[in-house]
């Protein structure tokens, strides 16, 4: 691995975001914008109605090369790997959202779950932008170093997870990237979307480690498991077996 893969797992681990700036080429860019837009027309979700949050979930979006290779890209899937420490990462969800302007944003929040500690690096997202994300326009704003407050601590076993008041007393900084780039983010650090003036559209997929997870994680990926064991295997692009099956 390379010294900026590198780079991009320490600042994840440190901060909670990291960021590949301009990973995908203008061809790649090009055919995820047109998967992407054509599986909403296919799903009767249409162009999008101003101010809306439009999202497409699971195996469906793997009909499309463009938006698979994004959930195995091997460049993507090696620095989900050193941040998890786990060479085989389980793709648990795979998702797209669209954002149709004018949006209002997305309030000061975590992904983890309130009121509980979780397994240290035990899960990651991707989200794979296929338009600009502007600092006045749909810029993810977090809070850096935020998750470790929600992860367990064999050297603090009373340490007591944030609160709700917490999050939102938070100083939170943006993340600006253009197109083609792809943004990693531990789910526990507390962030925030700024208002919407231009379509965002982005591909997210989220990564959980095969060892380290507590209850709550055990049981989602466990339900994930079993309803996958109903779509025969055949079906599922060879490059993503590995990451699709726990």
């Amino acid at each position: 691995m390379n010294n900026p893969d590198q780079k991009i797992i320490e600042t994840t681990r440190e901060n909670g975001v990291g960021i590949a700036h301009n990973l995908l080429t203008e061809e790649e860019l090009s055919l995820g914008r047109e998967a992407f837009d054509q599986i909403y027309l296919d799903l009767d979700k249409g162009p999008g109605e101003p101010g809306t949050r439009d999202s497409i979930w699971g195996e469906a979006l793997l009909k499309f090369t463009a938006l698979e290779r994004l959930f195995s890209h091997p460049y993507i899937i090696s620095i989900i790997s050193g941040i998890l420490d786990e060479s085989r990462p389980f793709l648990q969800k795979m998702k797209t959202n669209r954002y149709t302007p004018f949006h209002q944003g997305v309030g000061r929040h975590t992904d983890g779950k309130l009121g509980e500690l979780s397994p240290p690096f035990s899960m990651v997202s991707t989200q794979v932008f296929l338009d600009n994300i502007e600092i006045d326009s749909g810029a993810l704003i977090y809070v850096p170093k935020s998750h470790l407050l929600h992860y367990e601590s064999v050297e603090n076993p009373d340490h007591q997870p944030p609160t709700t008041e917490q999050i939102q007393e938070g100083h939170y900084v943006p993340a600006e990237l253009k197109a083609g780039s792809v943004l990693f983010r531990l789910p526990e650090v507390w962030h925030a979307v700024k208002p919407i003036h231009h379509l965002r559209r982005y591909v997210t997929g989220t990564y959980t480690s095969r060892d380290c997870v507590n209850a709550s994680m055990t049981e989602n990926v466990e339900n994930v498991v079993q309803f996958r064991k109903q779509i025969p295997i055949a079906t599922i692009p060879p490059n993503l077996r590995r990451f699709w099956q726990f």
